[in-house]
C-alpha cells in the first residue's frame, strides 16, 4: 500500500529561500534562549531557593534531548525554514488540528519572549538612569524596544543576523564568565556553602510543575538555530551547532545556580 503523505515528507512545493547566511551568522541565533537565564533565574530562586536545582536538572536534560532530536529532523528537512514548529507540522500532517495547535503554541512562546525582553531591558535601563538621577519615561522604552525587532527583521534576515551576532557574542561571553566565576567561588572559596545545601526542604509537585513550565520556556528554545537552516549557505554546519547549544545548557542553566 502506498503512503503519498510519507513519500513527500521531505519535499515542498513552495519556492526555496535564498541561502544568504553564513554558518557563524546562523549560529548566533542558537544562543538566544541561553541569555533568557537572566530573566528566569532570579524569579525561580526567589520562590524556591536551593530547591530550584530539582526543576532545572530535568528541564536541562529534556532540553538537550530536544536539541538532538531537532538536529536529526533538520538533517531530513534541509530546505524547511522555521525549525521545530514546521518539523512538527510535517510529522503531524495526518493530524492537521494537532499540528496547528503545536505550531501556534510554539509561535506564542516566541511572541511572549519579545515582551519579556522588552520588560527586562526597560527595567535595566531605568535602574541605571535613576542611579544617575535621569528620568526615563517607561512608555517610550516599551514602544522603542517593541518596534526595534520588527524594524530590523523587515530589513532582511542577514541584517538581523549580523545585528544579533553583534550583541549575542559579548552577552553570552559575559554570562559564561559569570557562571564560571560562581562555580569557582563554590569550589575554592573558604566562605563557600558547597555545591549542595546542608538542609533540603520539601518541594510540592504543584510548585515543581509550575516552575518547570516556566523553565522549559528557556530550555526547550535552545534549538533556535534550526529555524534558519533554509537560510544558511552551510545548513549542515548550522545544524551541528545544536550540539554546541545543547552542551552549553549545563554550564549556563546549572552552573549559574551557584
Amino acid at each position: 500500500m502506498s503512503h503519498p503523505a510519507h513519500a513527500t515528507l521531505g519535499q515542498s512545493s513552495y519556492p526555496h529561500l535564498t541561502r544568504s547566511l553564513s554558518a557563524v551568522e546562523s549560529w548566533g541565533f542558537g544562543l538566544t534562549a541561553h541569555i533568557s537565564w537572566t530573566a528566569l533565574v532570579p524569579a525561580i530562586h526567589a520562590a524556591l531557593g536551593s530547591q530550584a536545582i530539582f526543576v532545572w536538572i530535568p528541564a536541562v536534560i529534556f532540553g538537550m534531548l530536544l536539541n538532538y532530536q531537532v538536529k536529526r529532523l533538520g538533517m531530513h528537512f534541509m530546505n524547511v525554514a522555521g525549525g521545530t514548529p514546521n518539523y512538527a507540522t510535517k510529522l503531524l500532517q495526518n493530524y492537521p488540528q494537532l499540528a496547528c495547535y503545536a505550531a501556534i503554541g510554539y509561535l506564542l512562546n516566541w511572541v511572549s519572549y519579545l515582551a519579556v525582553n522588552t520588560i527586562v531591558l526597560r527595567d535595566l535601563i531605568q535602574v541605571n538612569m535613576q542611579a544617575l538621577g535621569i528620568a526615563c519615561p517607561e512608555i517610550l522604552l516599551d514602544i522603542g524596544f517593541t518596534l526595534l525587532p520588527f524594524i530590523v527583521a523587515f530589513s532582511g534576515t542577514r541584517a538581523l543576523s549580523i545585528l544579533h551576532l553583534f550583541f549575542i557574542i559579548p552577552a553570552f561571553g559575559l554570562l559564561i564568565i559569570f557562571c564560571v566565576e560562581g562555580l569557582g567561588w563554590l569550589t575554592f572559596s573558604s566562605d563557600s556553602p558547597g555545591f549542595f545545601p546542608s538542609n533540603w526542604s520539601f518541594l510540592s509537585f504543584v510548585d515543581w510543575a509550575k516552575w518547570f513550565f516556566f523553565v522549559t520556556y528557556a530550555t526547550y528554545s535552545c534549538e533556535t538555530a534550526s529555524s534558519f537552516v533554509a537560510d544558511s549557505r552551510q545548513p549542515t554546519q548550522t545544524l551541528r551547532f545544536l550540539d554546541v547549544a545543547a552542551w552549553m545548557m549545563p554550564p549556563i542553566f546549572l552552573g549559574g545556580l551557584g
